[in-house]
């Protein structure tokens, strides 16, 4: 969207892109190898291939920094107060639904965000309820359908990394190559145990806690080394396609009913 002029936005609404999707990414530290802005390159790659796929989005502007408390003893990261960061999610709304879109897909690019975002899905789709449907993605199962994709190719979930890893550096070499530094790149957190399903929850509470670099001094989860722009492509692709089927679902509200925000 931030590429196009007004006209232009307002030609592909006629034409049937009701739909405005945005990732909430970060800038934060992504070890040696990676640049600071890789949350906010990557959520744009997977928005923008999404959104050519299901044909009826367009993509606005990726929103960063974003909760990035954990990574601030790196240099280079930036943080938002939860409050400014919803109310900036708040203000995007809002100026989409003034425009006339007809649905707004959010999802988060850094794993910091997910949570606030999970919270806030039912209080942002009541508060634009009757003038745009607001929906939060939150990947449902990509990590493991992206564990199966990487398997064959001997990568293991360790390796894989939850940041900075063969996973994301992947993507960011086949999105933007030139920022990549592999001859910088070097393995951090990658045993087995620490990505274990029973201790992933532990593990996120710890670095929210304590910090990243408690857990990998160079701020790496992963082991980048070995990463390939094919699988970067691949990975991407299976992001994309999922999202493009979040963007092809109808709304799920209607505005002649009230929103009732589920007790769970």
């Amino acid at each position: 969207m931030q590429e196009l002029s007004w006209p232009e936005v307002k030609e592909s609404m006629a034409a049937g892109r009701t739909t405005a999707v945005f990732a909430c990414g970060a800038v934060e530290q992504h070890g040696p190898h990676l640049p600071t802005g890789t949350d906010d390159y990557l959520g744009t790659a997977i928005a923008e291939r999404a959104a050519r796929i299901a044909g009826n989005a367009l993509v606005a502007p990726t929103i960063r920094p974003g909760l990035s408390e954990h990574h601030m003893w790196f240099p280079g990261s930036f943080t938002l107060r939860p409050s400014t960061f919803v109310a900036l999610i708040e203000d995007y709304c809002e100026s989409l639904a003034r425009h006339g879109f007809e649905r707004i897909v959010i999802f988060p690019s850094h794993g910091g965000n997910a949570d606030t975002l999970r919270a806030q899905a039912p209080l942002l789709a009541r508060a634009f309820h009757g003038r745009v449907d607001v929906s939060v993605w939150l990947r449902g199962d990509l990590m493991r359908r992206s564990a199966e994709l990487l398997a064959p190719l001997g990568v293991t979930a360790g390796a894989a990394g939850a940041h900075a890893g063969f996973t994301e550096t992947s993507m960011m070499l086949q999105y933007q190559p030139s920022l990549v530094h592999m001859e910088d790149a070097e393995p951090g957190r990658s045993d087995e145990e620490f990505y274990r399903p029973e201790n992933v929850a532990r593990s996120q509470m710890e670095s929210f806690l304590y910090g990243i670099q408690t857990q990998s001094p160079n701020g790496i989860l992963g082991d980048p080394v070995g990463s390939t722009a094919k699988a970067g492509d691949d990975l991407l692709e299976l992001a994309a396609q999922a999202l493009a089927e979040e963007l092809r679902r109808a709304s799920v509200f209607t505005t002649d009913k009230p929103v009732d925000v589920p007790v769970v």
